[in-house]
């Protein structure tokens, strides 16, 4: 893997990431072909589980963050010491199936206008269920997980989908430099989300690849709902919102997003977790001039219509409260 710039540059993040980050890596390793590297950033572990890694992986590329970067502040000091000219961006809790490369590139040979495409994501547990595919946008701008614990079907087709998943996905560098990267505001959580939002709106998408499997392990480091989640998804879901949805979308949809927030934010609150939230929802506004300059820049350079985007967004309520499949066939 030296020597020779190499088409794809695996990029994963640890934070406290234990035993986990060694079944990724090794994962990895074992992919076909001598045209990846693997770049291991570090958010200032103190595990010891990045420094083992060096140690055990000669040819691992190492970036010391030396402090907590968040998701994307992470992968964005990563991401400019890659060389290839796609980015790999791998959770530490994944494990890579062997032919997920080679599902990649034939992908990208397939598909020469599109320049992101994500993983289809299976139980470890269960491998008959699905972690998720792709990433879907409620009517009401909620990004979803879509198929998240559900039955794994056998005829998925190569499908498009609202946005990557940030656990598994590929995107190719120059796009990934002319959206300058992960909004490090958002720090973790539905940053993935937001990337893929802001590539939507310059009339870029993004395909599901169903061969290039992945097991997710899922919120390994954080947990699930732990306090930390909860903050970044009330405050980041608020500012993915208003700095990527149109203004003729917001009209429509304004109303169900604060409803559908602020049932969750009460849901949330009767189970004790009330500071948490009024937290968020705080900084979610403090924080709110700085995401209305980001969205100027945002609506004044996007290329696709509002009624282009109505079009892509998740409508069936069964489909949202399910967490079911919305893919669309490539055109």
């Amino acid at each position: 893997m030296e020597g020779a710039v190499p088409t794809f540059s695996f990029i994963v993040l640890s934070y406290q990431s234990g035993h986990y980050l060694r079944g990724c890596l090794e994962s990895l390793f074992a992919l076909e072909g001598s045209d990846y590297e693997v770049i291991l950033a570090d958010n200032g572990s103190s595990d010891g589980a990045p420094q083992a890694a060096v140690r055990d992986f000669p040819d691992l590329r190492f970036v010391d963050n030396g402090a907590n970067l968040g998701y994307a502040g992470g992968n964005n000091a990563a991401a400019k010491t890659a060389r290839g000219q796609w980015l790999c961006f791998i959770n530490p809790d994944v494990l890579v199936h062997g032919h997920w490369l080679d599902a990649m590139r034939a992908a990208i040979s397939a598909f020469p206008d599109t320049h992101i495409f994500t993983s289809l994501q299976i139980d470890p547990a269960d491998p008959s269920r699905l972690d998720g595919a792709g990433d879907g946008m409620t009517v009401f701008g909620f990004p979803f997980r879509m198929g998240y614990g559900q039955p794994r079907p056998r005829d998925l087709m190569v499908s498009e989908v609202f946005s990557p998943c940030g656990a598994a996905f590929v995107i190719e560098r120059r796009l990934f430099e002319a959206l300058n990267g992960f909004d490090e505001r958002f720090f973790l959580y539905c940053e993935d989300a937001d990337l893929g939002y802001r590539a939507r709106l310059t009339g870029e998408r993004t395909l599901l690849i169903p061969e290039a499997v992945v097991e997710h392990i899922g919120s390994a480091t954080l947990g699930a709902r732990s306090d930390v989640a909860l903050y970044h998804g009330y405050r980041n879901r608020i500012w993915l919102y208003v700095k990527n949805t149109p203004s003729a979308v917001i009209a429509l949809t304004i109303v169900p997003h604060i409803v559908f927030s602020l049932s969750m934010a009460l849901k949330d609150v009767w189970k004790g977790r009330g500071s948490v939230v009024v937290r968020a929802l705080r900084d979610a506004f403090e924080g709110m001039g700085a995401v209305m300059r980001d969205r100027q820049y945002v609506q004044t350079t996007r290329t696709l219509s509002a009624g282009a985007l109505l079009r892509q967004l998740t409508w069936n309520p069964r489909v949202i409260l399910r967490r079911g499949l919305d893919l669309r066939r490539p055109k």
